[in-house]
Formats: C-alpha cells, sequence, structure tokens
C-alpha cells in the first residue's frame, strides 16, 4: 500500500473529474480543500436530522467541522465531494478512512452521504464506485460499509448492486433519535488489482 505522501500526491493528479448523473447534471467530483468548509456546512444541515444522527462526527457544529477540515489527515482519511459544476453546491461527500494498524492497512471504511435532491439519479452508485476505483489504486482490497436499517435501504441496495455483500447484522446495535433501537447492517466489497475485473 502507498505510503501517505505518495497516497496525496495520487489523490490529488487523479481529480478533479467530471460525471453525469440521469437528469443531465455535470458534478465534479475532488477532494475536500479548506475553502469548501461554508459549502460543507451547507450540505450537512440539508440532510435530514435523522440520518445525522447517525454520524459519528457532528459536522453541523461549526466547531467541529472547522476542527475537522483544518486537521485532515490523508493516511487516515480521503474526503471526496461531488459539486455542481453549474452551482458549485456540494451535493454528495464520500470518505474513505483506514487503520494506521499494519494488521489492517489492506480494509477501508467506506461512507457516503447523498443530497436527497440528488438521490435516484444512480449518483449513489457512481460514489461508490468512485470510492472503490481510488481504494483499489492505493492498494486496498477490502472496502466496508455501514448502514442503519430502516433509515439507509436506498445505499443498501447501491451496494447491493455493486457486490458488496452482507457480512455482518449487529441487531439492535444503534438508537434513532426517538430512542427506537434499530440493526446496523455491515456489507464488505472484495476489490480486485485490476479494475477492470470490477
Amino acid at each position: 500500500m502507498p505510503d501517505p505522501v505518495l497516497r496525496s500526491r495520487r489523490m490529488f493528479e487523479d481529480y478533479p473529474k467530471e460525471i453525469m448523473i440521469m437528469d443531465g447534471t455535470v458534478l465534479t467530483l475532488r477532494p475536500v480543500a479548506r475553502e469548501d468548509e461554508e459549502g460543507l456546512s451547507k450540505f450537512f444541515f440539508e440532510i435530514p436530522e435523522e440520518e445525522r444522527w447517525f454520524r459519528r462526527q457532528k459536522l453541523t457544529d461549526p466547531e467541529v467541522l472547522h476542527k475537522w477540515i483544518e486537521t485532515l489527515d490523508y493516511e487516515r482519511i480521503i474526503p471526496i465531494i461531488a459539486v455542481n459544476r453549474d452551482t458549485g453546491y456540494i451535493v454528495a461527500n464520500l470518505t474513505l478512512s483506514f487503520s494506521t494498524s499494519v494488521s489492517l492497512r489492506h480494509v477501508a471504511h467506506l461512507r457516503l452521504i447523498v443530497h436527497p435532491w440528488y438521490r435516484h439519479q444512480r449518483l449513489g452508485g457512481l460514489m461508490i464506485l468512485e470510492g472503490a476505483e481510488l481504494a483499489t489504486s492505493l492498494g486496498i482490497e477490502k472496502l466496508i460499509a455501514e448502514f442503519v436499517v430502516g433509515v439507509e435501504d436506498t445505499a443498501i441496495v447501491a451496494a447491493q448492486k455493486l457486490d458488496f455483500y452482507q457480512a455482518a447484522v449487529l441487531t439492535d446495535y444503534v438508537k434513532d433519535p426517538g430512542g427506537k433501537y434499530r440493526d446496523l447492517l455491515i456489507m464488505v466489497k472484495n476489490l480486485h488489482a485490476e479494475w477492470g475485473d470490477f
């Protein structure tokens, strides 16, 4: 697996890139920059509260978001955003998180949030493919994604279509805003050495 400096260099060489979603909108994919703080704040606030509830960091809190963006460490996390080319609005955020443990350097955790207005446009699937391609280029062998059952069902379907398989279900693992227990689904995708093998 490439060292952090090579990882960072390769990441910036491959971006920006453009994709088109189903309605013809063109989006630019690129790594998060410090200048994106205001745009990310707006994006996270427009995600439904029930979905934000399950995020590990409260990025709607200005202090938390500022600290997160100022201390980005590409050895531990690579954040990619999708930006509407015409409006400049951030419409999706994907992160690949890496372990510093030698025994887990072949694994990355994928997390994805898509703006509600841009769902059902196959954007989620395109972003997951982007994450898989990037992870493959960095020597990652397994992608792990976690989904809250009953809340992120659309994302679960998208992951299944991209050959993620169910590895485990943690029953009654998380609580929603109303105090109801929900299952956490853990899905895994095995990556291939050659992107053409997908």
